[in-house]
């Protein structure tokens, strides 16, 4: 009678450092899961290490607050002539908290020539940095290519409106400036915006009416002019209201004049002397 004898504790199993690393960082442990990738790395020849083994270790040395050790293994991802598009995106994150311009620029422009320009995140961050370094044509390329959740964050709509400002594309901030205020009362450019946009229609309109009228001072050109101061006062009273919002926001010289001015227009002598004020 044969007898069989079961063994009363399973086979060892033996989990490398990789494997390691791989379940320290799905569990969010990214110090413990760089530890388990260093000593990986330690352990193993480097011929034998793979390119996307670099990667991905640089990508949990970066979740780990280690930017060094980071740029050090994606190095040597490159060196084995291994990309991915978050790689690059690390990458980017990286440089833009060492505030290294250029390099992050670089490494988002990879990612767009090389992985297409779907990326949201992407996209946003190179609307930015175009903005800031009046790369305005390149801005405007990264804002066609965003889709309309994209274009309708209030970040981006910043951006774009700055661009727009810049390019002087006057009919394109009108229509931006109303949506931010949509988005947000208080906008401050868009507010300053609406307000210089009438305030200086109604005083440009005033001064060329008026050198008219000097000119000429028949009474006809007088009826004229009074038709045209009515449109002077309208832009004024448009003008107002976000002046209003800017001075309570932000009282003081910066918006004074322009207060000063229209209540001067309106006849109101104690509100003129109270903006003057702020002027001096």
């Amino acid at each position: 009678m044969a007898i069989f004898l079961a063994s009363c504790g399973a086979p060892k199993v033996l989990t490398t450092q990789k494997t390691e690393a791989t379940n320290f960082e799905a569990t969010g442990n990214y110090s413990q899961a760089l530890a388990a990738w260093a000593s990986y790395f330690d352990a193993t020849a480097i011929e034998e290490v793979a390119g996307s083994d670099f990667a991905q270790a640089a990508k949990t040395a970066f979740k780990a607050d280690n930017a060094a050790q980071a740029i050090s293994w994606f190095d040597q991802a490159r060196y084995k002539n291994y990309a991915d598009a978050e790689m690059y995106q690390t990458l980017a994150a990286i440089y833009q908290q060492q505030d290294n311009l250029s390099k992050e620029l670089s490494s988002l422009e990879y990612i767009t020539e090389n992985y297409g320009t779907d990326n949201d995140e992407v996209n946003a961050r190179l609307l930015a940095i175009y903005t800031e370094i009046d790369a305005n044509d390149k801005a405007l390329a990264v804002w066609e290519t965003m889709d309309s959740a994209s274009k309708n964050s209030e970040a981006n709509l910043d951006n774009y409106f700055a661009v727009n400002r810049a390019l002087e594309n006057e009919a394109v901030c009108d229509s931006l400036a109303e949506v931010l205020l949509e988005k947000n009362p208080e906008h401050l450019e868009a507010l300053e915006w609406n307000a210089k946009k009438y305030y200086w229609a109604g005083q440009n309109r005033y001064e060329r009416e008026m050198a008219k009228y000097n000119a000429n001072k028949t009474r006809k050109n007088y009826n004229t002019l009074l038709k045209e101061l009515d449109l002077v006062t309208a832009d004024f009273k448009k003008a107002l209201p976000y002046l209003n919002k800017l001075w309570k926001l932000n009282p003081g010289k910066e918006y004074a004049g322009y207060l000063a001015n229209i209540y001067a227009r309106f006849g109101d002598e104690d509100k003129t002397e109270y903006y003057k004020n702020y002027m001096k």
